[in-house]
């Protein structure tokens, strides 16, 4: 599973790395869910708008950052896992374990229920709880 820690790294061009390598080794199958995939679009307007994603959406200017500058195969290089009411339901849980924000909460609970051994990510808020559940923590140092 892939964090979008990992993916707004990369757009940002630091920490390359780790995505590179994962998405080169074509032995290793890459996810997101719809949380990846939102908070990375969030992250890509305010880095390609040069200001907040609110203010580039008052300012009009979604249409013309998304032209310019998104990449759709860069998104297709990932499988989809979607999230349904048994991973929403375990997310309260897990917050709470393990002090986590929801959005970090749903990612832990895809892993989870998707029987996904591995998390790539930059947050050291998965650190304790990608250990307590049995799950790899891939990250890139420095």
């Amino acid at each position: 599973m892939i964090d979008s820690s990992v993916l707004i790294e990369y757009i940002k061009g630091r920490k390359r790395k780790l995505l590179v390598e994962l998405i080169g080794d074509t032995n290793v199958n890459c996810f997101v869910n719809e949380t990846v995939v939102s908070e990375y679009l969030y992250h890509f307007l305010a880095i390609y708008g040069g200001k907040s994603p609110m203010a580039v959406q008052k300012s009009r200017f979604i249409n013309a950052i998304i032209a310019s500058s998104f990449d759709y195969t860069f998104i297709d290089r990932f499988s989809f896992l979607s999230t349904d009411v048994s991973i929403i339901a375990s997310v309260p849980e897990l917050m709470s374990k393990y002090n986590l924000l929801p959005n970090d909460a749903i990612i832990l609970a895809t892993c989870k229920i998707h029987a996904i051994t591995q998390l790539a990510s930059h947050d050291t808020d998965f650190e304790a709880a990608c250990k307590a559940e049995g799950i790899t923590l891939l990250t890139e140092k420095n």
